[in-house]
């Protein structure tokens, strides 16, 4: 074990920072003890349960190590904040602390980004193990990315990995799995109460279908055959979607940055998930009387932020590389147009990707470093 680490030989880092460390020896002996349980129940749960509770599976311990740094110095800036000792860090203190980041400090906006997410992987550990029931968005605005010309985007090869991760994507056993214990059944129940927002004894199998929807596989899927923009995710509806003809028509009223009417190419493999989903959403009391194809949990339509959160989430769910590159729902769109234009040409890829000029397609278009070992390795 390394001479700077904490006690504990699970981890390769300190449990509790050295910075730390000196803000508790103001409050005594037993706070620090208080302080360190929590911090070691909190890893546990972050490594075994952290990333799907529902499926026992866990952080990486890279994620497990930038997390613990940065939820010690959230409850640093707590009870230097507050002058006392508190656990009790809720999303009023996160609204407080990431404004005071924003405004107080150097911070690049790709760090203040880790915050969020250590936040907001310390607010689903107190839901869950709490019984709390914090939901948070950061209000401060960060950008999630760079310029459109030197954007980062997904990878051909990263394609199939993050339509795997949709459909596995808080999904459960279905409520008359035969492996499932009576135990697991009551604990899936209470996850999904919280999830839904309903009582546990009103959790039916109808609940356990529709944690199993085919709503976020479908919306992946159709982002990346097309490529769509946020504004056009939360635009879209059922009239756009043709299973017939594998098409997903875009009316020119509601198409962006232009002035006509697209058809844009759906694969198999999509048509298939919009039939399912197209299906589905009618029993919803969500959709009712409305026309959207996609809704959030809360029943409004998408957009950036709701979309760069459940990216954020199926990047966890994938295990797809993101260090060092400032991924978003735009970088989708960015790999959607490198596909294409490699694999079919500029103009089908500018068809596809909605432009009126190819020129502007181009500035999506980035060059696949394995296209080009491939050329390479072609040329002596």
């Amino acid at each position: 074990m390394d001479s700077n680490t904490d006690e504990s030989p699970d981890y390769d880092f300190r449990i509790v920072a050295q910075q730390t460390e000196s803000a508790l020896d103001e409050f005594g002996p037993r706070v620090d003890a208080d302080y360190r349980k929590f911090k070691q129940d909190f890893l546990k749960w972050l490594s075994t349960l952290g990333k799907n509770p529902t499926r026992r599976r866990g952080y990486s311990a890279t994620t497990l190590k930038t997390t613990n740094y940065k939820v010690d110095k959230a409850y640093r800036w707590l009870w230097r904040t507050e002058g006392k000792y508190s656990l009790n860090f809720g999303p009023t203190h996160a609204d407080e602390m990431m404004e005071e980041l924003a405004l107080m400090s150097n911070y690049a906006d790709s760090t203040l980004l880790t915050f969020v997410k250590a936040i907001k992987r310390l607010f689903k550990y107190k839901n869950h193990q709490e019984n709390t029931d914090h939901e948070w968005d950061c209000k401060v605005q960060l950008s999630q990315a760079t310029t459109s010309n030197t954007r980062d985007y997904f990878r051909q090869s990263e394609f199939p990995a993050l339509y795997e991760a949709a459909l596995s994507y808080n999904t459960v056993k279905s409520y008359n799995n035969s492996t499932m214990t009576p135990e697991e059944r009551e604990n899936l129940k209470i996850h999904l109460a919280q999830r839904f927002g309903v009582e546990k004894e009103h959790i039916s199998p109808d609940h356990f279908k529709r944690a199993n929807c085919w709503k976020v596989p479908s919306l992946v899927s159709v982002t990346l055959d097309t490529g769509l923009r946020p504004i056009e995710v939360g635009r879209a509806t059922v009239d756009w979607v043709n299973l017939q003809h594998g098409e997903l028509n875009i009316p020119k009223e509601e198409s962006t940055k232009n002035y006509e009417n697209w058809s844009c190419a759906l694969s198999q493999k999509t048509v298939d998930a919009l039939g399912r989903w197209m299906n589905e959403r009618q029993v919803y009391e969500d959709y009712d009387g409305r026309d959207d194809l996609w809704l959030t949990q809360r029943a409004n339509p998408y957009d950036s932020n709701s979309l760069n959160y459940l990216l954020d989430k199926l990047l966890e769910e994938a295990d797809i590389d993101s260090q060092g590159r400032d991924l978003s729902w735009y970088s989708i769109r960015h790999g959607v147009a490198t596909l294409w234009a490699n694999n079919e040409g500029i103009h089908h890829a500018r068809d596809q990707l909605r432009h009126k000029s190819s020129s502007t397609t181009m500035r999506y278009v980035h060059s696949d470093s394995k296209i080009r070992g491939e050329k390479a390795d072609s040329m002596w």
